[in-house]
């Protein structure tokens, strides 16, 4: 009888553990940059995440050379924010893809590339806001 008892128990755990949703690799947003292409925001997966706005490159010009210098290519004004949006859109090495449905909304893979931009856009807005 314990035995059995045992046997069903252990049934009952197994096929409660079998059945439970595995759990997804990665987040959505550890897959993917969004970048909106008429308010000039990098966020972060869909955009309900942190996101950054382009209009802060204008006047942080130096915290960008890490990026220049993984793109090839210096962004140039007089509209450096839309610029800077172009070059993430469509990389002058061709190095990756970017997605969009809309023409608005443009997805980025993450890779070394969209690295350099986000940590730049972190260094942009660290640097304007967590001042002591």
């Amino acid at each position: 009888m314990k035995s059995i008892l045992v046997v069903a128990l252990t049934s009952l755990l197994l096929s409660g553990c079998l059945s439970m949703p595995s759990l997804p690799q990665q987040t959505p947003a550890a897959t993917y940059y969004t970048l909106d292409a008429r308010s000039l925001k990098l966020c972060r997966g869909d955009g309900r995440s942190r996101c950054y706005s382009l209009s802060n490159v204008a006047s942080a010009r130096t915290l960008l050379r890490p990026v220049e210098e993984v793109y090839g290519q210096q962004v140039k004004g007089p509209n450096y924010p839309l610029n800077f949006a172009r070059m993430l859109i469509n990389p002058p090495d061709q190095s990756y893809q970017s997605e969009s449905d809309d023409g608005r909304i443009y997805r980025l893979p993450i890779n070394a590339h969209t690295d350099a931009a986000w940590r730049a856009m972190e260094n942009i807005y660290a640097s304007y806001y967590n001042r002591s």
